[in-house]
């Protein structure tokens, strides 16, 4: 029986924030969309990125320009195959030494076969550029 579309985010998230990237990388579909909501070259981290092979280029540029405090997910909110997170995110940008504290939608869909299809979080970006260029 595969899990919910709830508790594959879950667990998404469990392997985050234990730093299983392998894990994270098994639950997502070979041809998932991953985009953290920015469609330039602002931030370049959080450009959009097609291809389970491709996602480890996001955690990567995350790892490399933030520093996290905080990675809190708060709230699940499910609606078929459709799962958003509520995530308080707390971080200081490498780059600019400012420190970010916001609440993130993480917007996942896990496909029939339990894997997440596609990932979208939608946030403050005029915030978020504004603290990442100092």
């Amino acid at each position: 029986m595969r899990s919910s579309p709830v508790d594959t985010v879950k667990s998404l998230f469990q392997f985050f924030g234990a730093g299983n990237m392998p894990a994270v990388l098994g639950l997502l579909a070979d041809d998932v969309v991953w985009s953290g909501g920015k469609f330039d070259n602002d931030v370049p981290a959080h450009v959009e990125r097609r291809g389970r092979g491709e996602v480890p280029k996001f955690f990567e540029g995350v790892a490399r320009e933030q520093d996290f405090h905080r990675f809190e997910p708060a709230r699940f909110f499910c609606d078929g195959n459709d799962v958003v997170a509520l995530v308080h995110e707390e971080f200081t940008f490498r780059r600019s030494g400012k420190r970010v504290a916001l609440d993130v939608l993480h917007y996942f869909t896990v496909n029939a076969d339990g894997r997440v299809a596609r990932y979208r979080s939608y946030y403050d970006t005029s915030h978020y550029v504004a603290a990442y260029r100092g």
